[in-house]
């Protein structure tokens, strides 16, 4: 599942992209991949794009002022979906990259894989590939509170607020997560503090590759109670959870199975692992150990057993 860095990595891009584009059309190719009607949007132009840990949101404007309309677009891409950008200077078909490889779902645009398409004015193009169809697209209100949102949340007729969709969320590194409040979150549970990273309503945003990079650089046993971590192991981790959420910023995401940048393109990330999905190799620390997997949570935990007592 795309994370924190990869979801970031593609906000960043669009940003670039599609900022002040005017929306022709939306193809709905699965109905269950887009909520809302899409005419609600038609004519709207995109004035921003914000992340809410794994989620974007594209925000429009309705002509002709220019205001805000009050309505995004929320896009949360689950397991395995991705949102690739074409245009008429840079074709996804023409990429080497993409030629020399065996991606079905990159190889042609949009395959059997594309769920929903936004044309726009310009030419330009935004595919929404899902293999597994988990992710969604859907039409929300940003701008004001929607009442009786149990109701609206549970019908694919109305529109429910950015607020909904977000209220659940714990704080999240690089915006209210601060170091006092990770304290807090650790403290107050039993559980092992890989399954407290992993919780969204904890700490937002990270997943099960920067939580088994972290653990592994701050040399914490993954099933260790979280409140079992003394002061400064904590503050090791919080520091090293945002280092490693840095380095996937940096490198692009981590494409280990279907994560592909606003490009087409495949992060590197994954060629610095240290220790996620490195079962049975020695440790990266030089220590002699070689790294175990175990299950825990449902979830690939993979620890050096000399290096995380």
């Amino acid at each position: 599942m795309p994370e924190l860095p990869e979801v970031e990595t593609i906000r960043m891009q669009l940003t670039s992209l599609i900022i002040g584009q005017i929306i022709k059309d939306i193809q709905i190719l699965k109905a269950k991949s887009f909520i809302g009607d899409k005419k609600l949007v038609i004519g709207k132009k995109i004035v921003g794009i914000r992340r809410f840990a794994k989620m974007l949101v594209i925000d429009l404007s309705g002509p002709p002022s220019g205001e805000a309309s009050g309505l995004s677009i929320a896009i949360h891409l689950k397991m395995s979906g991705q949102l690739i950008y074409t245009n008429s200077k840079f074709k996804i078909q023409n990429s080497n990259q993409i030629q020399n490889s065996n991606d079905p779902l990159l190889k042609v645009l949009p395959n059997k894989h594309t769920r929903v398409i936004i044309e726009f004015q310009s030419g330009d193009h935004l595919f929404f590939n899902d293999m597994r169809i988990f992710g969604w697209m859907r039409i929300i209100n940003s701008k004001f509170k929607i009442q009786n949102s149990n109701q609206t949340q549970n019908s694919k007729s109305k529109i429910v607020s950015l607020e909904t969709l977000i209220n659940n969320l714990g704080p999240e590194p690089f915006k209210d997560l601060t170091a006092e409040k990770f304290k807090e979150i650790l403290r107050s549970s039993k559980k092992p503090v890989k399954l407290v990273l992993l919780d969204q309503e904890k700490i937002a945003g990270a997943g099960n590759i920067y939580a088994n990079e972290a653990l592994f650089s701050a040399k914490i046993h993954p099933k260790t109670p979280a409140n079992r971590l003394s002061k400064e192991e904590t503050e090791l981790l919080y520091d090293k959870l945002l280092k490693v959420l840095r380095e996937g910023i940096k490198y692009g995401g981590a494409s280990e199975d279907n994560y592909r940048d606003a490009y087409g393109h495949k992060g590197t990330f994954h060629e610095h692992f240290r220790v996620y999905g490195r079962q049975k190799l020695l440790c990266v620390n030089g220590c002699g150990g070689k790294i175990e997997r175990i299950a825990l949570g449902g979830r690939g935990t993979f620890f050096c057993p000399k290096c995380q007592t």
